[in-house]
Order: structure tokens, then sequence, then C-alpha cells
């Protein structure tokens, strides 16, 4: 059974599309090369698919950064990942780099910050 079976069986036929996506890299590759993309367990992916997995919030969030490449506009270095956005937000203060220290300070104000709340879930 493909993944694509399994989620669209699941989910009742109608898989939101960030499943949809999780479930045909998961054909593409396997769930582990997935989960090991994502940073999670192949236990989780495995679970989202079979939606079984409980609040996928954070699951959705992550699925949509990594392999449905969002983008927004960086007011410091222009056009970047989501992921990147998010890698940007939570490096610490370092002031080996003049561009680490323009992102750290535009990233506190920035529209695209990810809130404490957010991260949380």
């Amino acid at each position: 059974m493909s993944a694509v079976s399994k989620a669209t069986a699941a989910w009742g036929g109608i898989s939101p599309d960030w499943v949809l996506a999780l479930a045909e890299a998961c054909d593409l590759a396997s769930g582990r090369a997935v989960a090991a993309r994502l940073d999670v367990s192949p236990a989780a992916v495995s679970r989202v698919l079979g939606r079984s997995y409980g609040d996928t919030a954070g699951m959705e969030r992550r699925v949509r950064e990594v392999l449905m490449v969002s983008r927004v506009d960086c007011p410091v270095v222009g056009e970047i990942s989501v992921a990147d956005c998010r890698a940007n937000q939570d490096r610490p203060f370092t002031a080996v780099n003049p561009i680490f220290v323009r992102l750290f300070r535009a990233c506190r104000e920035c529209s695209h910050r990810e809130t404490t709340k957010e991260k949380q879930q």
C-alpha cells in the first residue's frame, strides 16, 4: 500500500494538501528519509499519514516549510525559504558576521516572526 493510499483511506478520502505532500514525498523516497528531512521520527510521519498523530499544527508547519517550500521576503537577505527564516529567528546573537547581526535585529521586529506561543505548540 502506498503512502498516498494510506493517507487517503485514513483521512476519509479528503486529505489536506500538506498530508498529501507528505505522502507523496514518502512514496518517492521512504518514510524514514522524509522523517530525517523534517527532523521528526519515522513513527510521527506514519502516525500523521494514518491520522492518529493528535495535534498536527507543528507537523503541518514543518511539512509546509520543508516539503512545500514556502518562501518569504526577508528585509535583510531578500527571498528565502520559510525554513531558513525560522532558522534565522532561532539563531542566537553573534557578532562574527555583519549579516548575522542585521538578521538578529531585523528578525525581532519582522512580520514573519514566529511568536513564542506558536513555538510552544
